[in-house]
């Protein structure tokens, strides 16, 4: 009899610490209180549109745990071209403008049953940009402000609906696979003027493809955070309160 209390109270521990318990999730015994979304239907682009938005404020504002993402900080973003024996390091990233990123398409049935969005973002960057040549003294570094006009962002994933033990239904988000693409190159600016930042800029403008790069690299990395932010909200708020997916 004493045993069988203690394994009691070992379960409700075990309930109230893992996230999983034979396949299901754990939720916490509260009433989920109604969210600032209307429930979309997976093919009403102008509801989700609504809706991301409202997703949008609910992660800068640390809404479930997640983490805000306007503006958002990237440590480090580097380029090497072995070719011309150069290297180039954007250091110490600011990035804003991600809270206006726009919802243009919604793709289903794509291959292997997964499901994918095209996001459209306007970013501005800031940062600490170094350029290194072999042979040559350096590194030459300066401060560089930079527009990201019309990057598309092609997201696509697997996904499925899980039942937890509150008997609600939560969306379960496998890896993501990001494609980006420019629609125009990036605009900028180096700061100060002084001879090394006369020499990064006349590397970037006779190699445009590295603003190509750091602007790709940037808008994925911060589409990754996005995605782990939904993958987060969606296994703590269930599909009803913010997704159609039956009738």
């Amino acid at each position: 009899m004493v045993l069988g209390r203690v394994q009691l109270a070992f379960c409700v521990v075990l309930f109230q610490t893992v996230l999983y318990c034979d396949g299901q999730f754990e939720r916490s015994n509260y009433e989920m209180s109604p969210l600032p979304f209307p429930t979309c239907r997976a093919d009403n682009l102008e509801c989700l549109r609504r809706s991301l938005r409202t997703f949008f404020f609910l992660m800068d504002s640390g809404k479930f745990g997640m983490k805000p993402i306007d503006p958002a900080i990237i440590n480090s973003v580097a380029l090497a071209l072995p070719e011309q024996q150069m290297s180039i390091l954007l250091r110490r990233v600011n990035v804003t403008g991600a809270r206006w990123t726009k919802l243009t398409e919604r793709r289903f049935n794509l291959k292997s049953g997964k499901s994918g969005v095209v996001f459209h973002s306007d970013l501005h960057v800031t940062g600490q940009i170094s350029l290194e040549v072999a042979g040559k003294e350096g590194p030459h570094t300066a401060f560089i402000t930079m527009d990201i006009h019309g990057a598309e962002t092609n997201i696509t994933y697997p996904w499925t609906i899980q039942r937890g033990i509150d008997n609600e239904d939560y969306i379960v988000i496998g890896p993501e696979r990001i494609a980006v693409r420019n629609m125009r190159i990036p605009t900028y600016f180096l700061q100060p003027n002084v001879p090394e930042a006369y020499i990064i800029d006349e590397t970037l403008q006779a190699k445009q493809s590295i603003l190509d790069h750091f602007s790709n690299e940037i808008t994925a990395a911060l589409m990754h955070s996005i995605i782990d932010n939904f993958r987060l909200f969606s296994t703590k708020v269930p599909i009803k309160h913010y997704y159609k997916y039956y009738e």
